[in-house]
């Protein structure tokens, strides 16, 4: 069983009807795309597990304006049933379908990439296909990226073979813990804080591996002086962690939303609100 982010399959599907949608025709285009991907994966003996994306993430409130502009702009010719805002009429039509052939699913209760982490933390699931490598920073395990229909062909990436790693565009992952791993993701940009302008993932990488922590790496970038640091960066970083660590998720045997990994007894209410209540 693989775990799969139903946007991705949706968002291919609109763009295959994008002139019908954005005229008002009625089409089935995008539902029979999703559904020859859910098919694809059967015969081939895999069973589908299909995750979508809930509701705002909190985290998301201060960077929603900027990136959400960009993303809106990259994807308003691919995907015109979501530039109507009918993102949540597309998946309902989707999971009709996949009620008829009993496919599992489930819609997150925030955002898809941690109800993913969670199926595959919890074993449900023996891997995760998407197009996010964010999954990366949530510690997945295993993950499937640019599944091919027509080459038949996949990208596995396994978090075991991070330490074999030594130089990738600069970067080493040699002897490297989870942590500076999430570091350095998370210092490189991410969606949960406004970005230092000039850090991308490999400078980020250079950094974390001389200072080893978000703290002494952003006092480190301070005392450089090249670099607008955003107001407040060390304090919304720690927060930006606890989004990979502690996000809100549902829990399909317990049938109630809980965090990704058990909190600590400093936890906040701050942070709580910051992940999902």
């Amino acid at each position: 069983t693989i775990t799969v982010n139903g946007y991705i399959w949706l968002h291919r599907g609109v763009y295959n009807c994008s002139v019908e949608l954005a005229t008002g025709k009625e089409t089935q285009k995008y539902i029979d795309y999703f559904m020859h991907c859910v098919r694809m994966l059967r015969h081939n003996g895999v069973e589908p597990y299909i995750v979508f994306d809930g509701g705002p993430l909190p985290a998301k409130k201060g960077t929603e304006n900027e990136r959400g502009q960009k993303w809106e702009e990259s994807l308003a010719r691919a995907n015109m049933l979501a530039a109507q805002g009918k993102h949540s009429q597309a998946r309902d039509q989707v999971i009709k379908a996949l009620r008829i052939e009993n496919v599992k699913y489930v819609v997150a209760p925030y955002e898809a990439d941690a109800q993913l982490a969670f199926l595959e933390r919890t074993g449900a699931v023996h891997a995760i296909l998407t197009e996010d490598s964010d999954l990366l920073v949530f510690g997945c395990k295993n993950i499937l990226f640019k599944l091919d229909h027509a080459q038949c062909t996949v990208v596995s990436i396994s978090r075991s073979d991070f330490a074999s790693v030594t130089a990738c565009n600069g970067v080493s992952l040699v002897g490297w813990t989870d942590a500076q791993f999430r570091t350095m993701a998370i210092l490189s940009g991410c969606d949960y804080l406004p970005s230092i302008p000039g850090i991308g993932l490999k400078t980020a990488g250079v950094y974390v591996r001389r200072h080893k922590t978000a703290e002494q790496c952003v006092k480190v970038i301070a005392r450089e002086g090249k670099k607008r640091i955003p107001m407040g960066y060390v304090s919304r970083f720690k927060l930006a962690e606890q989004c990979f660590l502690h996000q809100r998720v549902y829990d399909p045997a317990r049938d109630e939303l809980i965090h990704l990994t058990d909190i600590g007894d400093n936890w906040t209410e701050e942070a709580d609100s910051y992940v999902g209540l």
